[in-house]
């Protein structure tokens, strides 16, 4: 199989068909483009979903968490807690394991989490440190279904803490090609965390169809939102918001930064774009309205005068980017 999120067609194949829907209090199984599930507890929806490390930057082990977390805000959820499992090398130096478990509690409060439990353990079965996160929330009710003729917003610029990471890990590559002010400025992209904010505004009035863009980029978010609707989109790619540090670094390592992954960043469906723009705007969340759903099956990506086809989601860019090393 390839590296990355497996296939569409895998995951239907040999893990969705095999599951049994075995509970009537469960109110969300298993679904492709859906990154989370529910079940009804003491009169309230509790919400779980997962994020893990693998194929993730080695330094950042807490996307782990955002991943969990993103899901939870995606589904209208208020997170409460997160558990953690750290698979950990031999080699690996119990000072590094305190900044490791630093990174993860502080991503988890972010979100107003607080870290659950989990389980650590030393083993020969990997050679680099592996995190697993489950994260749980409440909520009130989940998001309705997106439906045609509907306005695509994306708050948040796509690849942002991807570029960082490999900026950090490359910078002596770079600073040959780049300078000082130029690297100092990708460094400083993504420091606060929107997603939160982001997500208060557009549920103000009412739970929305929201996804957290992740793994495979923005290109496998779209794919995976029109796929879970049965529903079509229309997006122009020069509105997705994007950081021209983004664009500069990932030119240099011949990376799409449209097929990078995204932490902090969220697709939504809703009638009034434009109005949910302004208010993202007002409180210094970059956004956009990208395009519209549509009653068709078609996946139209527009640049300019051209038309192409959006693509199924395609292995992670990072892959390539751990390539060129």
């Amino acid at each position: 199989m390839r590296k990355g999120k497996l296939t569409q067609a895998a995951l239907a194949r040999s893990v969705l068909r095999t599951l049994e829907k075995r509970r009537e209090d469960v109110v969300k199984y298993p679904a492709y483009g859906c990154g989370y599930g529910a079940f009804y507890s003491g009169g309230q929806i509790t919400v779980t979903a997962c994020g893990s490390s693998a194929g993730i930057p080695k330094t950042a082990p807490e996307f782990s968490v955002h991943e969990a977390c993103g899901h939870l805000l995606a589904a209208c959820a208020e997170p409460v807690g997160v558990t953690l499992q750290l698979l950990l090398p031999e080699t690996y130096e119990e000072a590094e394991l305190k900044k490791q478990m630093k990174l993860l509690d502080e991503a988890a409060g972010m979100y107003g989490a607080a870290v659950l439990g989990g389980h650590t353990e030393v083993t020969d079965r990997v050679t680099d440190p592996l995190v697993s996160v489950t994260a749980f929330g409440k909520a009130e009710k989940l998001p309705p279904e997106a439906e045609p003729e509907q306005d695509l917003i994306l708050a948040g610029s796509v690849a942002s803490f991807a570029v960082v990471k490999l900026a950090k890990e490359r910078r002596a590559q770079l600073i040959g090609h780049f300078s000082e002010s130029f690297l100092h400025d990708v460094e400083e992209m993504g420091k606060e965390r929107m997603l939160p904010a982001a997500v208060r505004i557009l549920q103000k009035d009412g739970a929305l169809p929201m996804k957290a863009a992740g793994r495979g980029g923005i290109f496998a978010a779209l794919w995976e939102m029109a796929e879970h609707t049965h529903l079509g989109i229309d997006v122009e790619l020069k509105r997705i918001p994007i950081r021209q540090e983004t664009i500069e670094i990932c030119e240099y390592f011949s990376l799409n930064p449209y097929q990078l992954f995204c932490s902090d960043t969220l697709l939504a469906a809703l009638p009034d774009g434009a109005r949910a723009v302004r208010e993202l705007a007002g409180q210094n969340i970059p956004a956009a309205v990208i395009g519209r759903t549509t009653a068709g099956k078609e996946r139209i990506l527009r640049n300019g005068e051209e038309i192409r086809y959006l693509d199924k989601p395609q292995t992670d860019e990072w892959y390539r980017a751990e390539e060129q090393e």
